[in-house]
């Protein structure tokens, strides 16, 4: 009967990890991706998203949904997005597969 308990608990963990590990990793390792100089943003700001990886289509479609697609910056891996709300820039920060977020100068 005990035995029944631990496999029933180590499989819910895994489906937890399944389902929230992601977004738990993400959140995190978050404080080290956003540029301090954005940590303290009150509007809205232009940003440079780096991804440590050449981005597919639907890494771009995913992060036009927290600021304007605004192209590349010198390299296909950093993607240029205007108008990102503060918060929109913590959830940036939250995705475990964004390298970084530097100022866009």
């Amino acid at each position: 009967m005990r035995g029944a308990w631990i496999r029933l608990l180590a499989g819910a963990a895994l489906i937890l990890i399944a389902l929230f590990g992601q977004d738990a990793a993400g959140w995190a390792t978050s404080s080290g991706r956003v540029a301090p100089a954005l940590l303290e943003a009150r509007g809205p700001v232009n940003v440079i998203v780096v991804l440590d990886f050449t981005p597919e289509r639907f890494h771009n479609e995913r992060l036009a949904k927290y600021g304007v697609f605004a192209g590349r910056d010198k390299a296909v891996n950093r993607i240029k997005l205007r108008m990102v709300s503060p918060d929109s820039l913590r959830r940036l920060g939250n995705l475990i597969w964004v390298g970084r977020v530097e100022v866009l100068s």
